[in-house]
């Protein structure tokens, strides 16, 4: 009778999981916690990355239109309508710096590269964009919701405390490398924790 070797932890799937799937599982029963903070940071990233297509799609008129659109937050911006009117008057600046932004935040999120600079540029991004668009948002009686940017603000503060980027991600990939010329730099860039 042939001996069967017992099972080891890799078989079970407690060790380095040979499939990508297999290590998804491993991560998700060692640290549900990381790994749904995980998912949350590839959730927000696949909006970004979605809000990157609307203004890309040449029908949408992202581009020619921005002006015109600056100007429409301007009865709605906090403080009056000089920062609307500002961005209005150098348009394809803040066209061209919206759109990097988006794409820059669709891709940091999506793959998880530079992590905690994403989380700090979205919250900027985001409060900027509610200070804009704060009284077409809080409006009463006729508002209808709050709209998205709290929503988003809190989402990174979550990555942001809970450490997002720690699995499944670039970060983790060249934190675990450790021939990073930088660290200290790295570590407040992507803030992976070891």
């Amino acid at each position: 009778m042939e001996k069967v070797p017992a099972a080891t932890d890799s078989d079970r799937g407690a060790g380095p999981a040979r499939h990508p799937l297999d290590r998804f599982r491993h991560l998700w029963a060692s640290n549900p916690t990381g790994i749904s903070i995980e998912l949350l940071r590839v959730g927000i990233g696949l909006v970004w990355l979605l809000n990157l297509v609307f203004v890309l799609d040449p029908a949408n008129q992202f581009f020619p239109t921005f002006r015109d659109t600056a100007l429409s937050f301007a009865p709605t911006t906090l403080g009056g309508p000089g920062f609307a009117n500002f961005v209005a008057d150098h348009a394809t600046f803040f066209a061209w710096v919206t759109a990097l932004l988006t794409a820059y935040l669709a891709l940091a999120f999506v793959a998880g590269f530079t992590t905690r600079l994403a989380c700090v540029v979205g919250i900027i991004a985001s409060a900027a964009f509610l200070f804009t668009q704060y009284l077409s948002t809080f409006q009463s009686p006729g508002g209808t919701d709050v709209g998205p940017h709290p929503l988003y603000l809190l989402v990174y503060l979550i990555l942001l405390v809970g450490g997002g980027g720690r699995f499944l991600s670039v970060d983790a990939w060249i934190w675990a490398r450790r021939k990073l010329r930088f660290p200290q730099l790295f570590r407040l860039l992507a803030g992976p924790r070891a």
